[in-house]
């Protein structure tokens, strides 16, 4: 995080993860945002320029780290029911 990247929200996904989303340190938001998991130590860059999806109550494009890679909701259900 040398950049000093600006950080436009939070979340806490299904999974329990906390989810960190920045501005793309050099690029800025004409960049897909940057998801983060500090605690994974895991940074992704993510298919959306706006958090409104990923945040959204339906979970479908919720972020979520799995096996080090970043996954949405409605990808996770997919292997979930497998």
């Amino acid at each position: 995080m040398d950049h000093n990247p600006f950080k436009y929200g939070s979340m806490t996904n299904s999974k329990g993860q906390v989810v960190d989303f920045y501005e793309h340190p050099l690029a800025g938001d004409t960049y897909p945002i940057v998801a983060v998991c500090h605690d994974l130590k895991l940074v992704r860059i993510t298919d959306f320029y706006e958090l409104d999806d990923m945040m959204a109550d339906h979970g479908e494009y919720e972020p979520i780290f799995a096996d080090g890679e970043l996954l949405y909701g409605h990808e996770t259900r997919l292997t979930d029911e497998s």
